[in-house]
């Protein structure tokens, strides 16, 4: 047997006990690097508040001056971007709307009653909140942890997510940036921005 033959040899026995392909190995990796990330960083934003009520202050302008945004405008879609562009990740075409972090097929893998499940939510996806008076995704926040399950061995009934332009109970109109429970029902969308 030649080396170069025992040296594949070995490569697909380490697959095969890993179960995972090297490329899907280092790509999960990355992913949960990039999810730490940003969970880091919206996690130091928590509590940046609004000045006058009205779309602005400090750090809420920087944001969306960098994306490209109108000042006091909402601002939960340019608070995300300034979280990827914190951890050198990508940004969909028009970050402001938040409806546009669902547009990639790709990286869109669960959306409402058309494909996807829920379950497949992690910590760092982009979740996105359908208003009927929009007839479209209006809010986008983080997902940060799970929320317990109601039994053991039984799915998690909602998730915590920081938002920016947030209220205390959630909601797209409010004035900061919060961690708020949502129930998995009220979750319209997830995208996974963390490649």
């Amino acid at each position: 047997m030649s080396v170069q033959h025992l040296l594949k040899s070995l490569v697909w026995l380490a697959l095969a006990v890993c179960g995972l392909p090297a490329g899907s190995r280092a790509q999960s990796v990355a992913q949960r690097s990039n999810a730490a990330c940003t969970l880091d960083w919206a996690g130091r934003q928590t509590g940046v508040r609004e000045l006058t009520g009205r779309n602005d202050g400090p750090q809420i302008n920087a944001w969306q001056k960098a994306a490209g945004a109108a000042l006091y405008g909402p601002w939960c879609g340019v608070y995300q971007a300034a979280n990827q562009r914190a951890c050198g990740l990508p940004v969909p075409k028009g970050a402001a709307g938040s409806y546009n972090w669902f547009t990639d097929k790709t990286r869109t893998y669960y959306f409402t009653g058309k494909r996807g499940s829920i379950d497949s939510l992690k910590p760092g996806h982009v979740v996105g909140f359908y208003y009927a008076s929009l007839g479209r995704i209006g809010h986008i926040g983080r997902a940060v942890e799970m929320g317990r399950s109601i039994r053991k061995g039984r799915p998690a009934r909602g998730w915590y997510v920081n938002a920016g332009n947030t209220g205390r109970g959630g909601g797209r109109d409010g004035g900061g940036v919060r961690v708020v429970f949502y129930p998995n029902s009220d979750i319209s969308a997830v995208a996974n921005w963390l490649y």
